[in-house]
């Protein structure tokens, strides 16, 4: 629940029509959602952590939750429409390589399921 605000405000950002069209806007908004699940995913594990007796547990997950929220603010305010347009473009392609990765990674996922559940 803590990366929800940003992966709505990032898809929300990423449809405004100004990026790119077709398979790359797709593949852009496909590594967004693979990027915000990577950063739930070690947040829960930083908490699950956190929740653990004893001080230091305490201080990962506040840490935790403070470099989320930093991150978050900062990343989306800095990307806004000031930034530099070489930060721009890095973003994109990068979110673009993620989205094409993540989606096959996710189709070959879907097909050991489906084939293991065939063999059974």
């Amino acid at each position: 629940m803590a990366v929800l605000p940003a992966a709505v405000i990032g898809f929300l950002s990423l449809n405004d029509g100004i990026g790119p069209q077709g398979w790359r806007g797709l593949a852009e908004l496909f590594g967004w959602f693979i990027a915000c699940m990577v950063v739930a995913k070690c947040l829960a594990l930083l908490l699950m952590r956190g929740g653990q007796n004893g001080v230091p547990a305490y201080a990962l997950a506040l840490t935790a939750v403070a470099g989320i929220g930093a991150l978050t603010y900062e990343l989306l305010n800095w990307l806004g429409l000031d930034a530099p347009m070489s930060a721009k473009i890095v973003f994109t392609s990068s979110m673009q390589v993620l989205g094409a990765i993540g989606a096959a990674l996710s189709s070959l996922l879907i097909a050991r399921t489906v084939w293991n559940d065939v063999r059974r």
